[in-house]
């Protein structure tokens, strides 16, 4: 019987399979020890694969590193199975060093971290990785989940009225509560769709003076969207993973160009009130306990007549780049910042000069496992200009089911 202390497997480039012992690996210099000699001594360079019983903290010779187990899957491949965030593929000639983690204890569960899926498989023995949606695929074939989304938005502006009485005020407050569901499945490998159904509550008071108040509020259905994630590569040692998505807008939701003396009924607007088509490509780039992502979207708009007038809002360009990090098997934070710009918008084929926008925004999340398959995320976005509004926050609860 193979003893327990002498299960590594190294695999040649040559086509060798060597059962032993992983001694050391250094300046990209491995000596192992075999089962019948004395240890042998390969250069990084000459290895096709590397299988670690025990978990190792790995640095590569671009500098990434990475903590775990390393496997090798039956399609010859070599991944290494992260204490935070899965498996990810690596290439055992891009290794420079490794350093056996050394746990409290015999028996102890941690001893082995558990096989994990890579992106796109069933996660829930790992961290939650909430700040991920829309930047991969998070889903398996024949998985779903089930988001509850709540959203919070208050604006509010006043100024006295010294010439109508010393305690008197002018002043406009909008708050609007939004309920979103979103059902997201995995349709095939590397395939993701989704559908969101979101449902607002807003209610507006402007006051001119205690004499003068008036008030508008009202339920209503917002755009419905839809899309597909599509994993266009899975992560490698030298390059992240990337994803192309696409997503449609349909106009459901409410949206007026109100006469000036009106302005004030603008956030009643719940929609975009254009069916609009938005491509986009993203990645993921993981250096455990983090992750990097971020990603790039194009939005294009129909035009659509109004009061006698073809109107068509400016096409958009959005970027996002952000980072996450995953404390333990049930918590992980994440952080993100948007940019984005929208030409002027058209009316009769006429530029509206200075109808653009750049909104710059930043948001922070976290992610809790409250049950096997059950997340929260709280979130808090906070708009860096004025384009982008004022901050506002937001609480996900994801049901996974398979």
């Amino acid at each position: 019987m193979p003893s327990a202390t002498l299960a590594d497997t190294l695999y040649t480039k040559s086509g060798d399979i060597i059962s032993g012992k992983l001694l050391t690996f250094q300046d990209g210099l491995c000596l192992f020890k075999t089962r019948y000699g004395t240890p042998i001594t390969l250069q990084s360079k000459e290895l096709a694969a590397l299988v670690t019983e025990d978990s190792y903290r790995m640095t590569l010779i671009n500098g990434d590193s990475a903590s775990g187990r390393l496997v090798r899957e039956q399609d010859g491949r070599n991944r290494m199975q992260t204490i935070s965030f899965g498996t990810i593929e690596i290439q055992a000639d891009t290794i420079l060093a490794m350093t056996r983690i050394f746990e409290p204890g015999p028996g102890d569960e941690t001893n082995h971290p558990p096989r994990s899926p890579s992106l796109g498989a069933d996660r829930t023995a790992k961290a939650p990785i909430d700040f991920l949606t829309g930047s991969t695929v998070l889903l398996s074939p024949g998985n779903t989940e089930l988001e509850f989304g709540l959203q919070y938005k208050q604006s509010r502006s006043s100024h006295s009225l010294m010439n109508v009485g010393y305690f008197q005020m002018s002043a406009q407050e909008a708050r609007q509560l939004e309920l979103a569901t979103t059902v997201r499945a995995g349709l095939w490998t590397g395939v993701e769709g989704w559908l969101t159904l979101p449902l607002t509550h807003t209610s507006i008071e402007q006051v001119s003076s205690n004499q003068y108040v008036r008030n508008a509020s009202q339920w209503a259905l917002g755009d419905i969207s839809a899309g597909l994630q599509y994993q266009l590569t899975e992560e490698y040692a030298e390059w992240p993973a990337v994803s192309l998505s696409l997503s449609l807008s349909a106009p459901t939701g409410q949206k007026h160009y109100y006469h000036p003396d009106d302005t004030w009924l603008d956030p009643l607007s719940n929609g975009a009130g254009h069916w609009s088509l938005a491509p986009g490509i993203a990645f993921v780039r993981s250096s455990d306990p983090g992750m990097l992502f971020g990603g790039i979207s194009y939005r294009a708009s129909l035009g659509r007549n109004i009061d006698g007038y073809k109107v068509r809002p400016g096409d958009g360009l959005t970027a996002y780049l952000g980072v996450g990090f995953a404390l333990n098997e049930r918590l992980s934070l994440g952080s993100r910042l948007s940019l984005a710009h929208y030409r002027n918008m058209q009316v009769d084929g006429q530029s509206v000069a200075g109808s653009s926008k750049d909104p710059l925004d930043l948001s922070l999340s976290m992610s809790y496992r409250v049950f096997e398959r059950w997340t929260l995320s709280p979130q808090v976005t906070f708009g860096l200009n004025d384009e982008a509004g004022p901050a506002y926050i937001s609480l996900r609860m994801n049901r996974r089911f398979q």
